[in-house]
C-alpha cells in the first residue's frame, strides 16, 4: 500500500516539476516591429563609431540632423517623431522621455527641444518604403559649456480603431519605440559635478512611507557610477533611526532626483529630525548635515501609506486603565457584600 502511494506522489511531483518549468503564456494583441530607424552621420560627429548623434557645434549655429524611418509593412504607416531632454528618475537612472521642457530643473538653460521649432512631427511612410524626418537645431548664440543631452524618439501612431481595442478592452497592447540619443558640446572641455541639496521632505514611496533628498547636479556633465549614503537621526540624538546607501546612481546634466531613505514602514511622526548625507563621484565628495521638521500635513501621508506600523501605545494605555478600573470596581463590589 506505501509503495502505490510513493509512486502516485512520484507521478504527482514529475507533474508539479513539468508544470514549473514551462512558463505560462500570455496572449497578447501587439503590434509587431514593422518599422525601424537609422540615424544619418553627420560629419562633425565626435566618434563615429556611434549609431547615435555625439556631435560638435558652435554657439549660433543652424544644423539639420536626420533620421531615416523605414516601413517595413504592407500597409501604409503613421510615425510619430519628439525629440526629448534628458532627466534623472528617482531611481537613480537617466531618463529620456521629458518632452516638456517646462519641467526642467532650473539649472538647465537650454533644454534640447527649446532649441527645435517643431519638437514633433507625424511621418507618413508608404508599405514598404522610408523616409528622411529632419529636425533643425539652432544653438543658443551664447557659448556653452558642457554637454546637451537627450533623444529622439519614434513610436507608430495609433489609429481610432487601436485606441478603442485598447481603452474598451483587456487585452495587452505592445507598442513599440525607437530611441535615437543625441548629445551636443560645443567645447571639449573637462567639467565636473557640483551636487546640492535643495529639499528634504516627507514622502510616499510606491505608497510606502519615506524621506526624500532631493539631489541636484547643477553642471552639464553626465554622472556616472555615483554612491549615497544617509542617516537619519532625531535632533539632538547621535542614535540612528533610519539608514541608506546606493551605489551605480546616474545623473542627467542640469538635473535633480528625490534620493528616498526608507522608513521601514513606519508611520511619520512629529517633530524635528537630521539628515547626514554623503555622496561620492569619483574622487569628489559632497556631505551635507541638514535639519527638517516632520508636521501635521504628514497624517494624510499616514492614512495613504500601506503595510505601516501602527503606534499601539495609547491603545495599550487605554486597555490597562479599563483593565485597572474594572478590578477596582469588583474589588469595591466585593468589599461591600463583605
Amino acid at each position: 500500500m506505501n509503495s502505490k502511494r510513493q509512486i502516485v506522489l512520484l507521478i504527482l511531483s514529475a507533474i508539479m516539476l513539468t508544470l514549473s518549468i514551462i512558463p505560462l503564456s500570455v496572449k497578447a494583441s501587439s503590434n509587431e516591429v514593422d518599422f525601424s530607424v537609422r540615424a544619418k552621420i553627420p560629419t562633425n560627429q565626435i566618434n563615429h563609431l556611434k549609431s547615435y548623434f555625439d556631435i560638435k557645434m558652435y554657439p549660433g549655429q543652424v544644423q539639420d540632423l536626420e533620421i531615416e524611418v523605414f516601413n517595413h509593412s504592407k500597409e501604409e504607416e503613421t510615425i510619430e517623431a519628439n525629440l526629448t531632454f534628458a532627466t534623472t528618475n528617482d531611481n537613480g537612472l537617466i531618463d529620456y522621455s521629458e518632452t516638456n521642457y517646462k519641467n526642467a530643473d532650473k539649472s538647465l538653460k537650454s533644454p534640447l527641444p527649446s532649441l527645435v521649432k517643431k519638437p514633433h512631427k507625424e511621418i507618413v511612410i508608404p508599405a514598404g518604403k522610408s523616409k528622411v524626418v529632419s529636425f533643425t537645431i539652432t544653438m543658443p548664440k551664447e557659448k556653452y559649456e558642457g554637454v546637451l543631452l537627450g533623444a529622439f524618439h519614434f513610436k507608430k501612431k495609433l489609429d481610432e480603431r487601436e485606441f478603442k481595442s485598447t481603452s474598451e478592452s483587456i487585452q495587452i497592447k505592445n507598442h513599440y519605440a525607437y530611441v535615437v540619443g543625441i548629445k551636443l558640446t560645443e567645447t571639449l572641455k573637462e567639467l565636473y559635478p557640483e551636487l546640492h541639496l535643495l529639499r528634504i521632505q516627507p514622502k510616499l514611496v510606491n505608497f510606502h512611507t519615506a524621506i526624500a533628498a532631493n539631489i541636484q547636479n547643477s553642471e552639464a556633465v553626465i554622472i556616472e557610477k555615483m554612491s549615497v549614503e544617509a542617516e537619519i537621526y532625531q535632533n539632538g540624538s547621535n542614535k540612528v533611526l533610519y539608514s541608506s546607501y546606493r551605489d551605480g546612481l546616474n545623473m542627467a546634466p542640469n538635473s535633480n532626483f528625490n534620493y528616498a531613505i526608507d522608513l521601514n514602514n513606519d508611520q511619520f511622526k512629529l517633530g524635528k529630525y537630521r539628515l547626514k548625507m554623503k555622496a561620492i563621484v569619483g574622487t569628489q565628495v559632497w556631505e551635507w548635515d541638514e535639519a527638517f521638521t516632520i508636521g501635521k500635513e504628514t497624517k494624510e501621508l499616514n492614512n495613504k501609506a500601506v503595510e505601516i506600523n501602527k503606534n499601539h501605545f495609547w491603545l495599550y494605555i487605554s486597555g490597562a486603565l479599563l483593565l485597572i478600573g474594572v478590578i477596582y470596581l469588583l474589588f469595591i463590589g466585593k468589599k461591600r457584600n463583605i
